[in-house]
Parts: C-alpha cells; structure tokens; sequence
C-alpha cells in the first residue's frame, strides 16, 4: 500500500473563465490608480527631480507591479522568497505618502491613499491564492493536523505530530493509520509478554513497535498464508511470528514456554490429587500466585503441551491393556495375590474379585452350613 498523493483540483471551465475576468479586473484597477496618483507624485517631485520627475510615479507603479508579478511566479515554482513580498509593500507606502503629502484636505489623502492600497491587497490576494495551489502541488508537503484536534486531544495529537515530523509522514490520514497499527501492535505485544512486554520482548519487536512497522495480529482480512503490512516498509515486517488454525487467529507457543514445563506438571498434578479439572484460567492463576508474569494465550498453550503428555504417561504406566483389562485368554490365570515384585513400577488399581478355588472337594459341607 502506498500513501495518497494530494494535489490541487484541476479547475473547471467556469472556474477559468472566472480566474480570467478577476485578473483583468485588478489589472484595471491598478491601471486607474497609477493615472490617478501620475499627476500628483510627478508634481511632488518636481522640485527635487525637475525635468525627470514624471520618472517617480513611473518607476515606482512599475516596481510594485514587477515585483508582485516575480512573487507570484517565484511562489509557483516552489522557490518563494519571504522577504521579497516586503518590496511592494514599501513601494506602496512610498506611493500612498506622496499622493498625501501635497494634499491639505482629510478627502484629498483618503481618495489618493485608496487606489494604490487596493491594488496591493489584490496583487497579495493571487498571490497567496498561488502560493496555496503552489504547496498543494509539492511533493514534499506535509499536511496539518486540524485544530479542533488539538483542542480535544492535546497529548495524543503533539505525539501524532512529532511522529509526522520525525518520520516524515505527509500525509495526515497515512498518519492516523499508522498511529492505528501501532495501538493494535503495543496490545499483541502486552497479550503475549504481559506487564513487562518491553522487557520481555525480542529486540526486533521492540525496535519495529518504535519504527512504527509492526504489524497488528488482532485484524486478519487475508488468509493465514499471507499477513497485511503497512504502507511504508513492507519488506521490514517479521516474517513468521504466529500461526493460524481454523478459523480463529491463534499464536504458536513461545520458545520460553519449556520453562514453565515443571511448574505446570506440579500444578496439573495437585489439580488431579483434589480432583478438579484443570483449566486455562485456572492455570494461568496459580502459576501468577507463584509470582510468574504469564498471559493468557501461553497459558493456553501450556495447558496444551500438559494435556498432550497425559495420554503418552498413561498408556506407559497401564500396559497395553489398560489398568482394568482382562488378561488374554491364552495366559494362565494366577490366584495368588500380586506380590511387591509384580506391582513394581506399575500404577496402582482397583481391587479385582478374587475367583473361587477350582477344587471344590477341599469345601467340607459342615464350614459350608455351620451357621
């Protein structure tokens, strides 16, 4: 997946056709404001210039039109200069006090003042609206992040912004995507490890979780032969971490889960000498009451691996025919009670009925109804 590229919308027909009429528009206006204001700042300068001061008024109308027009056109091709806006500026108030200054009526310096001020304002209008198409365009823009955000959720969003800036994310939507996957990805990791799922994590986990380019276990739209990566290195992300079976999204066993083998076994054992069926839950308690950091999912797993040597411990200590099977028919049977030799090693059993003696000449009828 590759971030958006934003750009400015191309203008309709009407559009142009409106852009077409401002800009003669102002170009009238300030036609009419340099014949207006011609006169008076040639007469102004008169006695300073004589014979060359209707240069004044000319030279300095022209510099404010050249150097808005070289603001605008410097501001589309991405290579403003700040301070050159400041020249028209001047140029302006240069003009607006010459045309007041030979005036002795507050009318007279409001009407000379007026025209060349507004053709500033409207030469600083196209420009910033240049200046905006300009940066849309640009590659390198970085978009902002809206205000009502940042009144809402100050913390949350200056750390959104210091990662936009850090890590060079322009786009503000790619961002909040990738805050998204970095929430999901922190949670897998403290359903795994735990509290201290920053200690305990492998070092390639923690540094992708900083990078931003961990991938979330919790959301699967694919199937579990290919995972979802974000947009921006997808190359970097792990490239077996779980496993999945069935339908439901299922981690594969720690490697540390060996660890907790024994520890299992005692507590699945006291479990079976009180009788209670060990569960998940149950597990994972009393290995925490030991003071062992365990999530739920290695409990599960644990709990599997104790569930998956029962039968194999079973079958070795019963035989082969189980604790309760009948001998076959082609071994003798004995009547002597099992000595300590016999039982050896074997699991204990229910006590069987003792078959009667086969010769029954030895019962003598006066034990059999003494009674």
């Amino acid at each position: 997946m590759t971030a958006t590229t934003y750009g400015p919308r191309p203008l309709t027909e009407g559009e142009h056709t409106a852009v077409s009429v401002t800009t003669a528009a102002v170009a009238a206006l300030g036609l009419l404001g340099f014949v207006i204001s011609f006169a008076t700042v040639a007469r102004a300068a008169g006695p300073s210039f004589g014979t060359m001061a209707w240069m004044v008024p000319l030279g300095i109308d022209l510099g404010i039109a050249v150097f808005s027009a070289l603001d605008i056109v410097l501001a589309r091709l991405g290579m403003r200069v700040r301070p050159l806006r400041l020249v028209p500026w001047s140029l302006t108030g240069a003009t607006v006090y010459l045309n007041v200054a030979g005036e002795d009526t507050v009318f007279g310096m409001v009407a000379h003042a007026m025209l060349p001020l507004l053709w500033v304002v409207a030469v600083e209008v196209g420009a910033c609206a240049v200046r905006k198409r300009a940066d849309l365009a640009k590659p390198d823009r970085m978009e902002s992040i809206r205000l009502s955000r940042w009144l809402l959720a100050l913390p949350s969003t200056f750390a959104l912004w210091r990662r936009m800036v850090l890590w060079e994310i322009r786009s503000y939507p790619d961002a909040l995507r990738r805050e998204r996957d970095r929430i999901l990805a922190r949670t897998d990791l403290q359903d795994r490890y735990g509290r201290l799922w920053r200690i305990k994590a492998t070092r390639r986990e923690r540094a992708l979780y900083r990078l931003g380019e961990l991938v979330p276990e919790g959301i699967r739209l694919a199937p579990a032969t290919t995972r979802p990566t974000l947009p921006t290195a997808p190359a970097r992300r792990p490239t077996a971490r779980t496993t999945r079976k069935g339908g439901r999204p299922r981690r594969t066993a720690p490697t540390d889960v060996d660890d907790l083998m024994p520890l299992g076994r005692q507590i699945a054992a006291d479990h079976q000498t009180r009788g209670i069926t060990l569960s998940r839950d149950r597990l994972r308690d009393a290995i925490r009451r030991t003071g062992q950091s365990i999530s739920t999912d290695r409990a599960g797993a644990l709990l599997a691996r104790l569930r998956a040597e029962t039968p194999t411990a079973d079958t070795d200590a019963d035989g082969p025919h189980g604790p309760t099977a009948d001998p076959p028919p082609d071994e003798p049977r004995s009547d002597r009670a099992p000595s300590p030799t016999d039982t050896q090693g074997a699991a204990p059993t229910p006590p069987r009925t003792v078959a009667a003696p086969r010769n029954p000449a030895t019962v003598k009828a006066h034990e059999v109804y003494s009674s």
